[in-house]
């Protein structure tokens, strides 16, 4: 409805655009987003404008702003600050997107990164975990606001638009990823674009790529902005559909995108009444290769649709021009390997500065209590990814389900050669000794832990049938029997068993060596091991000697 009156008033409706309209006869540019209207021309054409709109809507005037002294110096436009000054204009963000996102991520207050991102190493990618079914809601509603915030933040929108993708399946990388640009912001939370006056003769789009730069996917970043003179008026940082081969079809992908944001805004411009040429930029001599030739060459795996490039670049109505990587201003939008003085340069490429504070006429945000799960509430159940490396015990922080999840319980292979219990059985030396621990714990129950037998028992004795301790019918491998001393001190204990310095050697028939002490023992056969039984000896030797 709204059209019909604008075009009996006399404006020309655009063509590229059907809400914009150019009033030629009183130089009115307006520009409609719902019911918002946004205007600019000559002060008497507005104040005709307002009237003409006032009878037959009903309608609310905001601030004009302009150089007369009755005229507002700042004012909002869907809630973005805009002012005037002597040498042009001022254009910020709305400054409550930065402050509820950094509230929700519950870093108020906390140090601030020179970065808004750091690109994740292959190790990190092969680690990172699903989040939470529950956190899903507050990292989405986190995430949307900082792609909102983006679209007016040229130094963040790159590292916004790879948190984006997580949106479906958030990670704990991206959980991080969030935290990081949340911390940025808190440092820098005012981006000031600066439209001075000037005069230009042409329509500048730069262009670049990170080839293959995502290390999951290995898709490339197009990256780009639409400068007029030296006014940042558009911006975009986007993952490509595909992934190239090479990095110049990823740059030649990169270019067309950029020159059909060109093409669209030169329109726009037209619509405007204002007609110059299109000049884009790209730091890939491959890419200006690619557009100047005719055909696809050997990039036949390309689809046909993109070489309408070919033809505007071969007709004019795009003019293809190589600049260097390190002064192209679209480098900002594609990666994060930029330092902190890389940023601050790139940042003043597109005519932006930082501030500190708050605007005078910026929305405040509304404080109360609210029900939605944050950032910062959901932070406690991830305290594996605490910043400040602060110790955690995980069967004190997580579920029994996601205890489970991440430390399962392990599982001992079923190998054959670990299956020894048939051999423990066989073993006389540690059968003796678990009667003999047996005893002691009846013993240590009845009357208590003591080093004298208290009630004066001798262990039964296994006399020998021969007087060679490796007879025959003795019971070892090797033909010996074994005997059972009595135990009633640890040291008659170490000389009842003198253990060999070799497991896997036979001493059946050796003789105690403390026959001069007194020994009772002395002179006679000590118990014989069995030559199979030795390599369990090293196993059961402490057991034995603390029995």
């Amino acid at each position: 409805e709204y059209s019909t009156l604008l075009i009996k008033l006399g404006f020309r409706q655009g063509m590229s655009c059907p809400n914009v309209f150019y009033h030629p006869e009183r130089r009115i540019c307006c520009s409609v987003h719902g019911d918002d209207f946004a205007s600019s021309g000559p002060a008497d054409a507005l104040d005709w404008f307002e009237r003409a709109v006032g009878e037959n809507y009903e309608i609310t005037i905001g601030p004009r702003l302009g150089p007369a002294p009755q005229d507002a110096k700042e004012g909002r436009a869907l809630n973005r600050v805009i002012r005037w000054r002597p040498d042009g204009v001022e254009y910020e963000a709305d400054p409550r997107q930065a402050e509820r996102l950094i509230a929700d991520c519950g870093l108020e207050g906390a140090n601030p990164v020179g970065t808004p991102g750091v690109r994740a190493s292959f190790k990190e990618v092969e680690n990172d975990e699903a989040l939470p079914q529950r956190l899903h809601t507050a990292f989405r509603s986190a995430s949307a606001r900082g792609n909102y915030l983006s679209a007016d933040r040229v130094d963040c929108q790159f590292a916004c638009k790879e948190v984006c993708r997580y949106m479906a399946s958030p990670t704990t990388e991206s959980w991080k990823a969030l935290k990081r640009l949340a911390r940025f912001l808190a440092g820098v939370p005012r981006l000031v674009y600066v439209y001075r006056l000037q005069e230009i003769g042409a329509l500048d789009v730069y262009t670049d790529t990170d080839w293959a730069g995502c290390p999951k996917t290995r898709k490339s970043t197009s990256g780009g902005c639409v400068m007029m003179g030296s006014h940042t008026v558009k911006h975009w940082s986007s993952t490509q559909a595909s992934v190239s081969l090479s990095s110049g079809e990823a740059e030649f992908n990169g270019v067309i995108r950029g020159a059909g944001h060109g093409l669209g805004f030169q329109a726009l411009l037209r619509d405007f009444g204002v007609d110059i040429p299109l000049r884009v930029w790209t730091d890939s001599s491959a890419a200006v290769g690619i557009c100047s030739r005719q055909g696809l060459g050997k990039l036949r795996h390309l689809d046909t649709h993109t070489l309408w490039i070919q033809q505007a670049v071969r007709s004019g109505r795009v003019d293809l021009r190589k600049v260097l990587g390190s002064e192209n201003p679209a480098d900002l939008l594609t990666k994060h390997s930029l330092t902190k003085e890389k940023l601050a340069e790139l940042v003043e490429l597109h005519n932006c500065r930082y501030l500190d504070g708050r605007a005078e006429s910026a929305p405040q945000v509304k404080k109360g209590g609210s029900e939605r799960l944050t950032m910062a509430q959901a932070d406690k159940d991830l305290n594996e990814l605490a910043e400040d490396g602060t110790a955690w015990m995980p069967h004190l922080s997580l579920t029994t389900e996601e205890l489970d999840r991440r430390f399962p319980t392990l599982v001992a292979p079923d190998e054959e050669l670990l299956n020894d219990d048939d051999h423990c059985a066989q073993d006389t030396v540690l059968q003796h000794g678990f009667t003999l621990a047996k005893k002691i714990a009846e013993d240590m129950v009845a009357t208590g832990r003591t080093r004298h037998d208290p009630l004066g028992r001798v262990e039964d004795r296994v006399d020998s049938a021969a007087e060679d301790p490796c007879g025959q019918d003795s019971s070892c491998a090797n033909g010996s029997r074994a005997r059972t001393p009595p135990l009633r001190t640890p040291g008659q204990v170490e000389r009842a068993y003198p253990f060999p310095a070799r497991q896997d050697s036979c001493w059946a028939g050796r003789r105690c060596a403390d026959s001069a002490a007194g020994d009772p023992w002395a002179g006679r056969a000590c118990v014989p091991v069995p030559c199979e039984a030795g390599p369990m000896l090293g196993r059961h030797q402490n057991a034995l000697r603390r029995d």
